[in-house]
C-alpha cells in the first residue's frame, strides 16, 4: 500500500507542475505571444493545441479524452501487475502524469496548452508543454527498458 501512496503522491505532484506551468502561460500570455529565452533555439510561444501529437485528431476533443481514458485504464493495470520494478513504476507514472495534466486541460478547456518550442537547425519543433515531457521521458524509459530486457532474454536463451 505505501508504494501506491508513493506513486498517487508523484502523479499529483507531476500533474500540479504542469497545471502551474499552464496557468502562468495563461495568465501571463495571449495565444501566438512568444518570448524567447535562448536566441535561435528556446522560447515560449503559446498555443491552444485542439489535436493530439503531431495535430493527430485535430478538433475531435471527444475522440482524445475517450482514448486517453482507454490508454490511462491499460497504463494503470500494467502499472499495477509491475508494482515491484521500479523502472517500470517510474517509466508509467510519468506517463500517466502527463497523459492525465492534458486531459485535463481537454475536459477543462477544451484545448491542450502548448508553450515550449525549439529550434533546431533552423527549424522549428512541435510546440509541446510540459505533460508531453514527461510522457516522452516515460515512453523513453520504457523503450529502454523493453530492449534491455529483451536483449537479456535473448542472450538468455542462447
Amino acid at each position: 500500500m505505501k508504494k501506491y501512496f508513493k506513486i498517487i503522491i508523484l502523479t499529483i505532484l507531476l500533474i500540479i507542475f504542469d497545471q502551474v506551468s499552464k496557468l502562468l502561460i495563461t495568465k501571463y500570455f495571449e495565444v501566438g505571444d512568444s518570448l524567447t529565452i535562448i536566441n535561435n533555439f528556446l522560447k515560449f510561444l503559446y498555443i491552444k493545441n485542439t489535436g493530439a501529437a503531431f495535430g493527430l485528431f485535430m478538433n475531435n476533443i471527444f475522440i482524445l479524452i475517450i482514448v486517453t481514458n482507454i490508454l490511462l485504464v491499460y497504463l494503470i493495470i500494467e502499472l499495477k501487475k509491475n508494482i515491484n520494478n521500479k523502472i517500470l513504476v517510474i517509466s508509467l507514472s510519468l506517463i500517466i502524469s502527463g497523459a492525465l495534466g492534458n486531459l485535463i486541460d481537454r475536459i477543462f478547456r477544451g484545448y491542450v496548452v502548448d508553450f515550449i518550442s525549439f529550434t533546431l537547425f533552423n527549424k522549428e519543433m512541435a510546440i509541446f508543454n510540459i505533460a508531453d515531457i514527461f510522457i516522452t521521458i516515460g515512453v523513453t524509459i520504457l523503450l529502454v527498458h523493453i530492449f534491455k530486457e529483451g536483449k537479456y532474454e535473448r542472450i538468455r536463451n542462447k
